[in-house]
């Protein structure tokens, strides 16, 4: 176990309830912390007796939640500044409101297949707000993808009891590379979408 994995299961073992909502508030925002893995020592700290189940998934839910609503409102504030510095990324105007449109049309639904791959959420949470994603609808699914990601790794550290540290480290690199290939995926329909659009507008 690293150093700093070590530190942060510290303060999840001191501070329970407090520590572990801080942290997922924080890993959501784009703190890099291993949220799946903070979440299944929690799931195992209930087997022990130490965390009681039902409070910890509602503080791992609402820590998520918070911290995706967060990273969804700052997308929102950054939209001008974004806007600003799209040159140096070789985007204009026109590649930024097709990017923005396709993920209205269908971006939405990747915010609760998100939450299960380190990165992309982040993606998801700061686009969805700079793309102006109706913030009823992105608060519904953000929340539901909270308590299904919450729900699925506090269970399996719960499961897993004294093998959850063992599993988990070799699930979340998967998840990893998991999240890589997600967002060539939805890269490369990006791609093919605008294409699609600009064939039958020549027509």
């Amino acid at each position: 176990m690293h150093g700093l994995e070590h530190y942060l299961l510290d303060i999840i073992y001191h501070y329970r309830y407090v520590g572990l909502f801080m942290l997922l508030t924080g890993g959501m925002i784009g703190i890099p912390v291993p949220d799946e893995i903070l979440m299944t020592f929690s799931g195992f700290q209930t087997s022990l007796g130490r965390m009681d189940f039902g409070r910890t998934l509602l503080v791992a839910t609402l820590g998520s939640f918070l911290g995706m609503n967060l990273s969804y409102w700052i997308g929102r504030r950054l939209d001008t500044p974004f806007h600003k510095i799209a040159p140096i990324l070789h985007l204009n105007e026109e590649k930024i409101a097709q990017a923005e449109h396709w993920f209205q049309r269908f971006g939405d639904r990747l915010i609760v297949i998100g939450y299960f791959f380190p990165g992309f959420r982040h993606f998801t949470a700061y686009f969805s707000g700079m793309s102006e994603l109706h913030y009823g609808r992105y608060a519904t699914l953000a929340g539901v993808g909270a308590f299904i990601w919450a729900l699925t790794f506090i269970t399996l550290g719960r499961i897993l009891g004294e093998q959850w540290q063992k599993i988990m480290y070799i699930l979340h690199h998967y998840m990893a590379l998991g999240g890589i290939v997600l967002a060539i995926i939805v890269f490369l329909i990006y791609l093919y979408s605008t294409k699609r659009s600009r064939f039958y507008q020549k027509d």
